[in-house]
């Protein structure tokens, strides 16, 4: 068996198993007791992730590069203001990427 017979057939699991929540889920209200947690899956995923940004690999901190932290603060200020997490990528991505140009 090659590693890429094994390499789809991964993939294709892994899929299936993703989707089955939305297929098997998609249409059905969640109870009250799943649905609070679930309201802080998204903010302890951006926490997570500007955590890991912060972090080196032998677990100390670094400073962070300038338009990252620029980002950050706008997207934490636009979920602020909106209170919706997607705001935070809408505004603190092309933050970062016009940073990143002119800083270099």
């Amino acid at each position: 068996m090659s590693a890429w017979i094994v390499l789809v057939a991964v993939a294709t699991g892994t899929y299936a198993l993703r989707a089955s929540m939305f297929v098997v889920l998609g249409r059905r209200n969640l109870p009250a007791w799943t649905e609070r947690p679930m309201a802080l899956v998204a903010p302890a995923a951006i926490a997570a992730l500007t955590v890991s940004m912060l972090l080196t690999s032998d677990q100390s901190f670094d400073a962070a590069p300038v338009e990252e932290l620029l980002a950050v603060l706008v997207g934490f200020l636009a979920v602020r203001r909106t209170g919706n997490v997607m705001w935070a990528f809408a505004a603190g991505l092309p933050v970062y990427w016009v940073m990143a140009l002119v800083i270099g």
